[in-house]
């Protein structure tokens, strides 16, 4: 049985509880540092977790390299990035441990990750499961970024550190905090999709581990591409696409719903993927009384209206093809969840008639509403 320990007991009394919401409390934070990157303190209470069960004083480390062990009890607070990286480096280097990522991604939960790790739990697919790490990715640090790419039939999920955290110096702690984060990815996919789980490709930044390469690589449950470009997941279309048994639209809402209050409470200043997240959730909001105008939006969110549309034009956007997508997305989340009837889905999205819903999906899919409901219906 392969290692999917690190999300199974919270997954199980989660979906036991038959999803009830696990809600976040709306922030403002007790602690959030003044470093420009940081990262979650349950985060790093993982690590420490893994340091202490290999019989080191990792209060003593963390107290070394400059942490409030203190703030460990705030599962919201967050620590700056450089001196978790100190703490990683110490960490590494008392415990004689070159491969650390692998003994702390086991000690990572669902609730680690609090209301998004729920939510990613809840994802109708792993295309859907892969978006949301991309959006909320800032709950976790803002020292790197996830992206998802999809295209020729292939998703490539990508993992980076911001160049500015890429030090010769540091390369082998961040090395072992980049496994355990794809390792996360990985056994998520393995258990929620199942077994049978095979990605097209999986590329590491890292180098070839000197000692012990089979080690990481059983637990991965792949063979790794070391020495690439880039840190990337691939998984194929049908893969991707593929209705999980326990996809549930509406824990999903509510938990993404949380995890937006919770980015609310960090301030806009860190760029647009938490613009993004906030004008979603907005709109989601909004959607079902028709198209909100952009200046409604855009004071609901402390901007002015030209300050709005510049920052989505420097994102590549414009305000009507976030409408559009974000209605689109939540096209397919509601039709997954069966709770919703086709018409109900039309109301929340804002469309007048229900004609106007399936013409929409029609455009968006080549298939009707019910049509798409059925081929994604979940097995028995």
């Amino acid at each position: 049985m392969h290692d999917s320990r690190l999300f199974e007991r919270a997954v199980c009394n989660t979906f036991a509880c038959r999803f009830d919401p696990v809600l976040s409390p709306a922030i403002p934070l007790n602690h959030i540092p003044v470093s420009r990157f940081n990262c979650l303190s349950s985060w790093v209470a993982a690590l420490k977790r893994a340091v202490d069960k290999k019989g080191v004083d990792a209060h003593a480390l963390m107290v070394k390299a400059g942490l409030d062990v203190a703030l460990l009890g705030d599962p919201l607070a967050r620590y700056p990035s450089r001196q978790v990286i100190e703490f990683w480096k110490l960490a590494i280097q008392s415990t004689g441990d070159p491969l650390l990522g692998v003994a702390v991604s086991r000690q990572i939960a669902v609730s680690t990750f609090h209301a998004l790790g729920f939510a990613i739990l809840a994802s109708n697919d792993l295309a859907s499961m892969f978006e949301r790490m991309t959006r909320y990715f800032r709950l976790v640090t803002n020292a790197g970024e996830i992206r998802f790419v999809h295209e020729g039939g292939v998703g490539q999920l990508l993992v980076k550190v911001d160049a500015d955290l890429m030090t010769p110096d540091d390369a082998e702690a961040l090395w072992c905090a980049l496994d355990a984060l794809l390792l996360v990815v990985v056994h998520a996919c393995h258990m929620l999709y199942g077994a049978d789980f095979q990605p097209l490709e999986l590329r590491l930044q890292r180098p070839r581990p000197e000692q012990r390469h089979e080690a990481l690589e059983r637990a991965f449950l792949h063979v790794p591409i070391y020495g690439c470009d880039e840190n990337a997941l691939l998984v194929d279309d049908a893969t991707l696409s593929r209705r999980l048994v326990h996809g549930n639209a509406e824990l999903a809402r509510v938990n993404e719903e949380a995890t937006g209050r919770y980015l609310l409470g960090l301030g806009a200043e860190d760029g647009p993927s938490q613009l993004m997240a906030q004008l979603k959730n907005l709109l989601q909001e909004r959607l079902p009384a028709g198209d909100p105008p952009q200046s409604e939006v855009a004071q609901a969110l402390g901007l002015a209206s030209r300050t709005l549309q510049r920052k989505l034009a420097d994102a590549g956007t414009t305000y009507r093809d976030v409408i559009q997508g974000t209605r689109k997305a939540l096209a397919l989340e509601y039709l997954a969840q069966t709770a919703y009837s086709v018409s109900e889905i039309a109301y929340l999205l804002g469309f007048a008639e229900v004609s106007g819903f399936t013409r929409a999906f029609r455009r968006w899919t080549d298939t009707s509403p019910s049509a798409w409901r059925e081929k994604h219906r979940p097995p028995l």
